[in-house]
C-alpha cells in the first residue's frame, strides 16, 4: 500500500512539473462548475401558498403582504419575517387578537419545491371605544374631538392620530401657545359587553402665550434697529403667535431693503425663565446707480441714427431708516423723453402713515410737454388693508410751433383721489397664493386755456374723473410653479379729453404683443393669464395670454374717428434679477401677427 501511494504521488508531482498551470485551470473550472451546480440543485422554490381561516382579507391581499412568492426561492428567515408581516397587517386593521395557529411547509421528494399552508385565527376586530383628553383649558374636549379625524367607532390608525395631534398643536400655536405639548399617555383594551374596545388617553400640557422679554437682531449692518422693531409690531402684552411670526417676515420683506429675511424664531432662557425673539436679516444692495444705453440706426440715407437710454438712481434705505428716493431719466425714442423723481417717508411722525411725493416731466414727440406734481399718503389699517389718498397738479404745455398738425390745449388739472388696497400675497416678489386688489378713484378740475384751433378762445373748465380696479389672484399646483390671473378695468370721464388723459394701451405694462403705448383709450379692460416657473427669489420664466378691449371716443379737433377693438397677445417671457435691478423680457405675438412678427418687450421692473 505504501509503495502504491508513493507512486501515485510521484506521478502527480511529475505531471505538475510538466503542465502545472494548465492542470490548475482545469481543476479550478471543475470546482466552480461543481459548486454552481450544487447550489442550483440545492435551491428550493415556492410551489404554492394557501391560507385557511381568513375572512376579512382575501388570499391575494395576504399574499401581497408577503415577500415570498410562487416560483421564487424559499428562505426560512424570510418566511418567519412574512409571518410577522401578516400579524402586523391584521393589527393595523384592529384585529389585535389575530394569530397564526399553524404555518406548515411541505416539501416534495427532491426538495426542489415547497408548499406553504398558513392557518389564521382572526379574532374580533377591536375598534375605538372612547377618547379621554385631559389638561386642556383653551379648547374643550368636544371642540378638539370635532376636528379630529380619529373618531370613536373607527379602527385606530397611527398615521391619522399623528396628523390629528399636529393639527391640534397648530391650533394652539395660532392662539399663541407655541410651547404646548400633546402626549399619547395610554392605549389600552377594555371589555364592553364582552366586546373588546380601545381606550385612548391624550394629555395636553398647555403653556401660556409666548411673552417676548427681549429681541435680538442680527445681520442689519446699515438698517437701524428701530426700523426692524417697528415692522415687528409686537403686541402691548408682548405675546406672539405663529401667524405673528409669519406676518413679521412678510412686513420686513415688503420693505424691499433686505436680500434675505428669515422667519423670526422664539428662544427660551431657561436660567431666567424668559423668552426672546431672534430676527435674522441679510442686507441687500439698496443704493444703486444704473444705466442702459442703446443706439437706433437710421432707416435710410436721409435720416440720422439716435441714442436711447435709461438712467436709474435709487436710494431705498436712506440713512438706514427705510426712507426712499428714486430718480429716473429715460429716452424712449428720438423725440420722447421722460424724467421722474419720487420720495417716500415711512411712518410719518411715528404714525402708521406712509407719505410721499413725486414729479414727472414727459416730452411727447413735438405734441406737448407734461409736468405732474403729486403727493400721497397711505394709512396702514392692517397688515393687509391700506387706505390711500393723493392730491396733485397735472399740466399739459403745447408747443409754440403753430404748424404742428396734432393740436393739444394748454390744460391744467388739480385733482384729489383715494385708493383701497388689499394684499394677502405670501411673497411680494413671486407669490404663489393670495390676492392683490386695488381700487382707485380720482376727481379733478380741468381748466383749458386758449385751445389751439378752437373757435372759442375763452378759458374753459371741465370735471375729470378716473375710475379703475385691478385684481391679481395667485395659485400654485406644484413646487416653484405659480399661476397669475389678472383683471383690470378703468375709465376716464370728461367732456373734453386730451391725449395725456387717456390710458396708454399696449406694451410691457398691459397687453403685450403690441407696440409700447400703441393705442389710447378712455375705457380700457384687460386680463392676464400667466403661468410662471421660478428659479430664484426674484427670477422666473413664464408663458402668458393677455386679452383686452379699448375704446376711444371721436376727437373732432384732430380729426381722429372713434376707435375701439378687442385685442390680445400671447408669448413667452423671463424676469431676471441682475446687478441693475429686475429686468423683464417678453416675446409676444399680437392678434394679427405671424409667429415671426412678435414684439420684444424689454424693461426694468419698477417696484417703487
Amino acid at each position: 500500500m505504501s509503495l502504491l501511494k508513493s507512486n501515485v504521488i510521484y506521478i502527480a508531482l511529475n505531471r505538475h512539473k510538466i503542465s502545472g498551470a494548465s492542470l490548475f485551470i482545469k481543476h479550478f473550472i471543475a470546482l466552480v462548475l461543481f459548486v454552481c451546480s450544487s447550489n442550483l440543485y440545492a435551491q428550493t422554490l415556492v410551489g404554492s401558498v394557501a391560507f385557511q381561516g381568513n375572512s376579512f382579507f382575501s388570499d391575494n391581499e395576504l399574499k401581497n403582504s408577503m415577500v415570498l412568492k410562487v416560483d421564487k426561492q424559499f428562505l426560512t428567515e424570510q418566511f418567519n419575517t412574512d409571518l410577522k408581516s401578516l400579524r402586523s397587517k391584521y393589527r393595523d386593521y384592529g384585529f389585535l387578537y389575530a394569530r397564526i395557529t399553524n404555518a406548515k411547509t411541505v416539501y416534495n421528494n427532491d426538495s426542489s419545491f415547497v408548499d406553504i399552508n398558513i392557518t389564521i385565527d382572526e379574532g374580533k376586530q377591536v375598534k375605538l371605544g372612547e377618547i379621554i383628553i385631559t389638561g386642556n383649558r383653551t379648547f374643550t374636549a368636544n371642540d378638539i374631538l370635532k376636528k379630529f379625524d380619529t373618531k370613536v367607532g373607527d379602527v385606530l390608525d397611527n398615521n391619522t392620530l399623528n396628523g390629528d395631534v399636529k393639527e391640534l398643536l397648530n391650533e394652539y400655536e395660532k392662539h399663541g401657545s407655541l410651547f404646548t405639548k400633546v402626549f399619547i399617555d395610554d392605549i389600552s383594551v377594555y371589555d364592553e359587553n364582552t366586546s373588546p374596545k380601545i381606550r385612548l388617553r391624550i394629555s395636553v400640557k398647555e403653556e401660556s402665550k409666548v411673552k417676548i422679554n427681549n429681541v435680538r437682531i442680527k445681520g442689519n449692518e446699515d438698517t437701524k434697529d428701530k426700523v426692524i422693531l417697528r415692522e415687528l409690531k409686537i403686541n402691548e402684552d408682548k405675546t406672539v403667535t405663529r401667524e405673528d411670526l409669519q406676518n413679521m417676515k412678510f412686513r420686513l420683506e415688503r420693505l424691499n431693503i433686505f436680500e434675505v429675511v428669515e422667519t423670526p424664531m422664539v428662544y427660551t432662557l431657561t436660567n431666567k425663565n424668559e423668552s426672546g425673539l431672534l430676527v435674522k436679516v441679510k442686507e441687500g444692495n439698496t443704493n444703486t446707480f444704473d444705466g442702459i444705453i442703446g443706439y437706433v440706426p437710421p432707416a435710410n440715407d436721409k435720416e440720422n441714427g439716435y441714442f436711447t437710454g435709461l438712467i436709474n438712481l435709487s436710494f431705498r434705505n436712506l440713512f438706514g431708516t427705510a426712507r426712499r428716493l428714486d430718480a429716473r431719466w429715460q429716452q424712449e425714442t428720438k423725440s420722447i423723453q421722460e424724467l421722474e423723481l419720487k420720495y417716500s417717508e415711512p411712518y410719518f411722525f411715528g404714525l402708521p402713515l406712509n407719505v410721499g411725493g413725486g414729479f414727472l416731466q414727459r416730452l411727447q414727440d413735438s405734441s406737448y410737454t407734461r409736468r405732474k406734481f403729486d403727493a400721497k399718503g397711505d394709512i396702514l389699517l392692517t397688515d393687509k388693508f391700506t387706505f390711500g389718498f393723493s392730491v396733485g397738479f397735472d399740466r399739459i404745455i403745447p408747443p409754440d410751433d403753430s404748424l404742428v398738425i396734432f393740436k393739444v390745449a394748454d390744460s391744467r388739472v388739480l385733482y384729489a383721489g383715494t385708493e383701497i388696497r388689499f394684499d394677502s400675497r405670501n411673497n411680494i416678489f413671486i407669490p404663489d397664493k393670495g390676492i392683490l386688489y386695488k381700487a382707485n378713484y380720482i376727481y379733478g378740475d380741468k381748466k383749458i386755456y386758449n385751445r389751439q384751433g378752437s373757435l372759442n378762445s375763452a378759458d374753459q373748465s371741465f370735471s375729470l374723473q378716473r375710475y379703475s380696479m385691478d385684481v391679481d389672484v395667485f395659485f400654485s399646483f406644484f413646487k416653484r410653479q405659480s399661476l397669475l390671473v389678472r383683471f383690470f378695468a378703468g375709465q376716464v370721464v370728461s367732456d373734453r379729453l386730451e391725449d395725456a388723459d387717456y390710458y396708454k394701451v399696449g406694451g410691457i405694462k398691459n397687453v403685450r404683443g403690441y407696440r409700447e403705448e400703441q393705442f389710447r383709450a378712455s375705457r380700457f379692460t384687460y386680463g392676464t393669464i400667466e403661468m410662471r416657473y421660478s428659479f430664484s427669489r426674484k427670477s422666473f420664466a413664464s408663458a402668458f395670454f393677455d386679452p383686452g378691449y379699448y375704446y376711444r371716443p371721436e376727437d373732432i379737433l384732430n380729426s381722429i374717428p372713434k376707435q375701439e377693438g378687442f385685442i390680445f397677445g400671447y408669448g413667452l417671457g423671463i424676469r431676471i434679477e441682475t446687478a441693475i435691478g429686475v429686468i423683464g423680457v417678453n416675446y409676444a405675438i399680437g392678434k394679427d401677427d405671424g409667429i415671426l412678427d412678435g414684439k420684444i418687450h424689454f424693461g426694468l421692473i419698477n417696484e417703487f
